[in-house]
């Protein structure tokens, strides 16, 4: 986890990841210092830790608006002067290209191009990769696949030749689901590349609470039939059935998973559902301090019995006025999806209280995905994030 002098990454975004996780192991935070530019394309980042340097003089004068007097107040400040700091250094883009070309070949005359040429040639592989991106992902995936039995993948494509649905899993994914694999959170929500296909990784905890990757899918839509086909995938894959899996609301997935995952228990992320509370209670209690205390004591308990959380439920909806509030009926109705009373045979640990282990995998795979790449370059950054 230590950097190096000289340690190569593959992308800006990559090399800022692999610091800020080796700063937090370590003890410290960081922030971005100074960045230099060449050509509109950054050369040169440093990242500092966020106490780096000294506050200037101790106090900073204020001037009382009434009195019209200079006053003094001091300001409390964390930083210390920590020296901890790295710099990451950058070659790309056609002009450095071209620089760096005449630098190692000892002259323009002798690059044999030019800054357009090169830059020509940047688009012309985009557009070449644009028409064989998905082709070229599948040739790697039938290549990894010849190399080892683990790996596994599956595609399907539409009448007119389209990727809808495609699912992978390596060795390793397959060997930590068989590990860490009780639990299984199923997520949707990032869109990833420039065909609008969906990521959708499946995901679980290690012995650490760390999130781990066990399989990986992509689809077209977010129906019923394009679960269903990705959830067969993962159990033919695996070999077996998650004992429960997490997701958020959605009717499709629920529909899906009654379909094909029969003897797995569904539960609703918490996460996904408390963060809708602030739209959709009355206004008059998102300011009531009383009301958030009794709400979190009835919901996140796993001391009550079912019969108990009822009687509270019911008691808490009569006091606060909230019979007529559509969200809290449908989230009654549901309530053997995600309240913890309901799943007080199942040993959950920590996967009652935390909030989406899914959100937190996600934040990681942005760091490294374009929202606007083609398959080619999604499979790729998906694979560098997998390696770090």
């Amino acid at each position: 986890m230590k950097p190096v002098v000289g340690q190569k990454f593959q992308s800006l975004d990559f090399a800022f990841a692999f610091y800020d996780v080796y700063a937090r192991a370590v003890g410290f935070d960081t922030r971005k210092q100074v960045m230099r530019k060449v050509d509109d394309v950054t050369t040169w980042y440093q990242v500092v830790c966020n106490r780096e340097g000294r506050k200037k003089g101790g106090e900073d004068d204020q001037l009382n608006a009434r009195s019209g007097f200079t006053i003094k107040r001091r300001k409390l400040s964390k930083r210390c002067g920590c020296t901890a700091s790295i710099s990451f250094r950058e070659n790309i883009g056609p002009t450095l290209t071209f620089k760096v070309l005449k630098e190692i070949l000892g002259g323009f005359e002798l690059a044999g191009c030019t800054v357009g040429d090169i830059r020509n040639a940047s688009r012309d592989i985009k557009e070449y990769a644009q028409g064989f991106d998905v082709q070229m992902v599948l040739d790697d995936m039938a290549k990894k696949k010849e190399m080892s039995e683990a790996f596994t993948y599956h595609y399907e494509v539409n009448e007119s030749d389209q990727l809808v649905a495609l699912f992978w899993c390596d060795g390793v994914m397959k060997r930590n689901y068989h590990m860490f694999g009780d639990i299984v959170s199923f997520d949707s929500t990032y869109n990833t590349n420039r065909y609008c296909m969906i990521f959708t990784p499946f995901t679980g905890k290690d012995n650490h609470g760390s999130p781990v990757t066990f399989a990986a899918g992509l689809v077209f839509s977010e129906k019923t039939g394009a679960f269903a086909w990705l959830f067969r995938h993962f159990v033919h894959c695996m070999g077996v059935a998650p004992r429960m899996i997490v997701t958020d609301q959605d009717l499709g997935m629920r529909s899906a998973i009654e379909e094909v995952l029969v003897g797995t228990r569904h539960r609703w992320c918490m996460w996904h559902i408390m963060h809708k509370l602030a739209v959709k209670v009355p206004n008059r209690l998102l300011r009531d301090d009383h009301f958030k205390k009794e709400f979190n004591a009835c919901v996140w308990s796993d001391l009550l019995e079912p019969d108990e959380f009822e009687e509270e439920w019911n008691r808490l909806v009569i006091h606060h006025q909230l019979d007529d509030v559509e969200w809290f009926k449908t989230l009654y109705t549901y309530r053997k999806y995600w309240i913890p009373a309901y799943f007080r045979d199942f040993p959950m640990g920590s996967m009652i209280r935390t909030t989406s282990i899914s959100e937190s995998e996600n934040s990681f795979y942005k760091t490294f995905l374009k929202p606007r790449a083609n398959i080619a370059e999604f499979y790729l950054n998906f694979n560098h994030a997998i390696e770090f």
